[in-house]
């Protein structure tokens, strides 16, 4: 299995925040999908750096608006979980940011883990292994 495989795979899939599908036209697959969208931290990433298999699904509008405005705004103005919304609000600043990175690191685990059931795959702990 490469990275390319599964990037593919998770363009298949509905958002991660909102459960909104296929944002973007692929004419090469004549099919509509979202883009596989990395997640990054500070040691496993750089200038130009994206860590295989950190990709969740998102739109093209929160994905840019991800980058532009960061995680915490992103799911605070995409997220249709009310809890989760109510808990970014309430909380300190840097309490918040620390939730946001935190929700999408899981979501990273969470595809991953789909992967693994659908395929028996998981190219990433040898990785972690190695590293």
């Amino acid at each position: 299995m490469t990275d390319k495989a599964y990037r593919e795979f998770i363009q298949t899939l509905p958002s991660c925040i909102d459960g909104k599908s296929y944002s973007q036209w692929i004419p090469e697959l004549g099919e509509w999908r979202n883009p596989a969208c990395h997640v990054r931290r500070a040691g496993r990433s750089g200038t130009a750096y994206k860590e295989l298999y950190a990709e969740i699904p998102l739109t093209n509008e929160q994905h840019a608006y991800q980058h532009q405005h960061g995680e915490l705004a992103c799911l605070l103005k995409y997220t249709r979980d009310p809890q989760l919304k109510a808990t970014l609000l309430n909380a300190s600043p840097v309490e918040a940011e620390r939730i946001a990175g935190e929700w999408f690191d899981a979501q990273v685990v969470k595809y991953r883990e789909m992967w693994r059931k659908r395929t028996g795959e998981a190219p990433w702990e040898a990785e972690e292994v190695g590293a």
